[in-house]
């Protein structure tokens, strides 16, 4: 492969690791947004997957993010209010009133 081959394939991996860490970086803040109380217990990475520090090709969704994920547009913007009823881990409390009462509405043990 010559130089400038090697140069585009670079910049395109760049751009696209890019990207998405970007998303990912405004879903977080539309969360925030959206849920200003919970910035210091849900304000992380683990509110929406299994890991806390979630690798990009490690980076599976817990119960509450995949059902984020089915509500996310073309824009990569989520409609929170479409999963607040919804009790995503099965623990019995609403995501929502898990969210305002600090806990994790994608982990089970946290209620």
């Amino acid at each position: 492969m010559n130089h400038t081959k090697k140069s585009i394939v670079a910049l395109l991996s760049v751009f696209a690791t890019s990207t998405t860490l970007l998303a990912t970086v405004a879903q977080q803040k539309d969360f925030l947004t959206k849920y200003p109380d919970a910035k210091a217990k849900l304000g992380k990475c683990s509110t929406c997957h299994v890991k806390a520090m979630p690798k990009k090709d490690d980076s599976v969704a817990n119960a509450y993010g995949l059902d984020l994920k089915k509500n996310i547009d073309k824009d990569k913007k989520i409609d929170f209010a479409k999963v607040e009823d919804l009790d995503s881990d099965g623990d019995g409390v609403k995501n929502v009133d898990e969210i305002k009462a600090g806990t994790n509405p994608g982990d089970k043990a946290s209620k």
